[in-house]
């Protein structure tokens, strides 16, 4: 199994230019990077859905797995079916593995090295994990494809949300300034209901819910812009 740390195929980047030049691209494929632009953007906001992360989360939910982690977040949403042939493979050892690769990755992005990559034995995310993963690795790959289709499809249709300009002008507005510099990664998963947890300055997890709820997504994210900007 290669190393899966591609994001899904569908990601975005907003952002404003030093000389106020408003940027926005649509869908496009990428591996995540820590990317650069011309005009050195005064503020920069990358909101994408790592593939890494979805094989994880759907592995967790197919086997029925409960990891105790300090950041939890919801199950999958459509629902993933629980499968009976991996009742065997979910043993406790895969749920701390499981765990400790989570949390891992997570804490990684405060390092040089970003991206998310699924669990895997050869960098040291347990054998018992890596063999639940296998199990279901094309499932998983297929389920999240048909996710970034219904992105891509929303993109097209103009029904996708597109808020974090807007939030950005106004939390300018309210403070009587532009934004200072800054940079913040937001991570949004297919998960149940309206979740959002900041995991350190430059950097949230959101639902994908949250986001499609203009209101609560406005009323969660701009204290974070407040705080950044």
């Amino acid at each position: 199994m290669e190393r899966l740390g591609a994001c899904l195929a569908t990601w975005r980047r907003v952002g404003r230019t030093m000389a106020g030049k408003q940027w926005f691209r649509g869908p496009e494929r990428r591996t995540m990077g820590r990317m650069r632009y011309a005009g050195s953007p005064s503020w920069l906001m990358r909101i994408h859905c790592p593939l890494g992360l979805l094989i994880g989360l759907y592995a967790r939910d197919a086997a029925g797995l409960r990891p105790a982690t300090a950041v939890d977040v919801p199950r999958l949403e459509p629902a993933v079916e629980l499968r009976a042939d991996l009742a065997p493979l979910a043993v406790p050892a895969a749920s701390e593995q499981w765990a400790r690769w989570w949390e891992g990755e997570l804490a990684r992005q405060e390092g040089v090295e970003h991206g998310f990559f699924a669990p895997d034995a050869r960098f040291g995310d347990g054998q018992e994990l890596d063999a639940l993963v296998r199990a279901r690795l094309d499932d998983a790959r297929r389920w999240s494809g048909e996710r970034g289709h219904e992105e891509a499809e929303a993109h097209r249709d103009g029904s996708y949300p597109d808020e974090e300009n807007g939030l950005v002008r106004a939390v300018e507005a309210e403070i009587g300034r532009k934004a200072r510099p800054f940079e913040l990664e937001v991570i949004e998963l297919p998960v149940a209901g309206r979740f959002g947890r900041r995991l350190s300055e430059g950097l949230v997890l959101v639902s994908r819910a949250l986001r499609a709820d203009p209101e609560a997504y406005r009323d969660w994210l701009t204290p974070v812009l407040r705080d950044l900007a």
